[in-house]
C-alpha cells in the first residue's frame, strides 16, 4: 500500500484542530447571544472533524487501500499535473476526459484513479482545492473537507429553524449527532459530497423561489451545487430537484387564499411540475452516468445488480429484494421492498460487523419511534402535520424516492448504509417536526385540563 499518512499529517492535525476550534469558538461567542442554537456550533464542527479523522485512520490501518484513498491519490495526480501541464489540468477540471488529456499523465504525476468512471473521478476533481488547503496531506485534506461540509450542514440547520422555530435540539440531533451520518458523512467519499450538495440546493431554492432574497448569489450556489451533485451521483440530483419542485409547487398553491382556486389550480401545478421534471431528466440525462440516463437504463441496472448480489464473493453481506421483472410494472411491484430496504435494512439480525450493527440499531430506533408516534399521535394526525407544510411534503417525497433508488440499485449492506444517509437525515427531520407537534398537543391538552 502507498504511504498515505506521513509525519507531516501528524504535525498538521493538532495545528488545524486548534485553528478550527478557535474559529468555531469565536463564531459561537459572537452569535449565541442573538441565536442560542449556536451552542451546538463548536461541538458540531469538532465532532465532524474528529469523525473524519477516525474514518481515515480506521480505513487506512484496518481495511488498507479503499475508495477514500483512491480519491485522495486521484486528487494528488491532478494537482501534480497542474505543475507539469496546466492546460491539460484545466481541461480535466472542466470535465474533459479524452485520451489526449489523459496522455498528459506520466510517472511524475501518477495515473489518476477512477479515470474510467466519470462520477467517481468527479470527486477527485472537486477535491483539489480542499487538498491544497490541507497542505497536500491526507489528514489535512480530511479536516478541511469536513470544515467545508459542516458549512452545508449548518446552513441547512438554520434553514430548518426558520421553517420550524423552537426545535433546535431535535434538529441538532437529526443533523449533527446521528452516529452513521456523523461517521460516513465525514469521509472523503461520494456520499458526503452528495448529502451536503443536496442541503445547499434546498437552501438555495428556498432563498430564490420562496424567500426571494439574495437571488443572484443563491442562483450561482444552486447551479454549482447542482452540477457537483449531478457529476457525482445523478439520481441524488434528480431526487433532490424533484423534491424542490414539489416544495415550490405546494408553496405557491398554499399561498392562495381561495380554497376553490387552490382546488382548480392544483392539477395545473402538478402538470407543470411533471413537465419540468421530465424536461430536467431528459435534458440533463446526458450528463449522468449511462446507468441513470433513462428509465430503461435504471431498470437494467437494477436487474444486473440484483443478479450480481447473488454471487459468492459478497460473503453474505448482500441483500435480495427478489427477482425483478425488467419493466415499469416490475419496478413498481418491487417499490415496497426497495423502500423498506432503503430505510430500515440491515435489520439487527443481518449485521455482520460493528459498523453494520450500529446502523442496524439506528434504523431499529427509527422504526420504534415511528411506531410510537403512530400509536400516540395516530396516522391521520401525522399525515395532517405533513400535509400542512409544503417542505414536509417535499421531504417525504424525497425520502420515499431516494430510498427506492438506493434499495433498488444497491448490492450490499456496506454500500447501503452509506448511500442512504440522506434518507436517514431527512426522515429524522420529519420525525423531529412530528414529535414537536406531539409535544405541543400534549401541552395544550394539559393547559385545557388545568382550566
Amino acid at each position: 500500500m502507498r504511504e498515505t499518512i506521513t509525519i507531516i499529517d501528524v504535525l498538521i492535525v493538532p495545528l488545524y484542530l486548534l485553528i478550527f476550534w478557535l474559529i468555531a469558538s469565536s463564531v459561537k461567542r459572537k452569535r449565541i447571544g442573538d441565536e442560542p442554537f449556536y451552542r451546538y456550533f463548536t461541538i458540531g464542527l469538532m465532532l465532524k472533524i474528529f469523525a473524519g479523522i477516525a474514518f481515515a485512520l480506521i480505513y487506512t490501518y484496518h481495511y488498507g487501500e479503499t475508495d477514500t484513498h483512491y480519491y485522495f491519490w486521484g486528487t494528488q495526480s491532478l494537482e501534480r499535473l497542474a505543475h507539469k501541464n496546466f492546460g491539460a489540468f484545466a481541461k480535466i477540471m472542466a470535465g474533459v476526459r479524452t485520451p489526449e488529456v489523459h496522455s498528459a499523465f506520466d510517472r511524475t504525476t501518477g495515473w489518476p484513479t477512477y479515470w474510467r468512471d466519470p462520477n467517481s473521478f468527479a470527486v477527485c476533481r472537486f477535491n483539489v482545492p480542499l487538498y491544497l488547503l490541507g497542505f497536500k496531506t491526507f489528514l489535512g485534506n480530511i479536516i478541511v473537507l469536513n470544515a467545508f461540509l459542516f458549512i452545508g450542514f449548518w446552513k441547512f440547520y438554520k434553514l430548518m429553524l426558520k421553517l420550524f422555530p423552537n426545535n433546535d435540539r431535535n434538529f441538532a440531533i437529526a443533523l449533527l449527532f446521528v452516529p452513521s451520518v456523523v461517521f460516513w458523512g465525514s469521509s472523503l467519499l461520494k456520499d458526503s459530497w452528495c448529502l451536503v450538495m443536496s442541503m445547499f440546493v434546498f437552501c438555495a431554492v428556498h432563498s430564490i423561489f420562496i424567500a426571494r432574497r439574495r437571488i443572484v448569489g443563491n442562483a450561482i450556489l444552486l447551479i454549482v451545487c447542482s452540477y457537483v451533485c449531478m457529476s457525482i451521483r445523478p439520481y441524488s440530483f434528480f431526487t433532490t430537484m424533484g423534491a424542490c419542485l414539489v416544495w415550490m409547487g405546494f408553496t405557491y398553491v398554499y399561498r392562495m387564499r381561495s380554497r376553490m382556486f387552490r382546488v382548480l389550480i392544483f392539477p395545473i401545478i402538478v402538470a407543470v411540475l411533471w413537465l419540468v421534471g421530465v424536461g430536467l431528466f431528459s435534458r440533463l440525462g446526458s450528463l449522468a452516468n449511462e446507468r441513470y440516463q433513462s428509465l430503461d437504463a435504471i431498470i437494467e441496472t437494477a436487474v444486473i445488480i440484483q443478479d450480481d448480489l447473488k454471487k459468492e464473493y459478497y460473503g453474505g453481506n448482500s441483500f435480495d429484494i427478489g427477482e425483478i421483472d425488467p419493466s415499469l410494472g416490475g419496478l413498481v411491484a418491487k417499490a415496497p421492498a426497495a423502500i423498506v430496504a432503503g430505510v430500515f435494512r440491515p435489520f439487527l439480525w443481518e449485521s455482520r460487523n460493528v459498523l453494520m450493527l450500529i446502523s442496524g440499531l439506528e434504523t431499529f430506533a427509527i422504526m420504534l419511534l415511528i411506531i410510537y408516534l403512530l400509536v400516540k399521535f395516530g396516522l391521520r394526525r401525522i399525515i395532517n402535520v405533513v400535509m400542512r407544510n409544503p417542505f414536509l411534503i417535499a421531504v417525504s417525497v424525497f425520502v420515499v424516492t431516494y430510498a427506492f433508488f438506493v434499495g433498488l440499485t444497491t448490492a450490499n449492506f456496506g454500500a447501503l448504509v452509506r448511500y442512504r444517509m440522506p434518507v436517514i437525515v431527512f426522515l429524522s427531520l420529519v420525525l423531529a417536526v412530528v414529535w414537536r407537534y406531539k409535544q405541543l398537543a400534549q401541552m395544550l391538552s394539559q393547559s385545557d385540563s388545568v382550566r
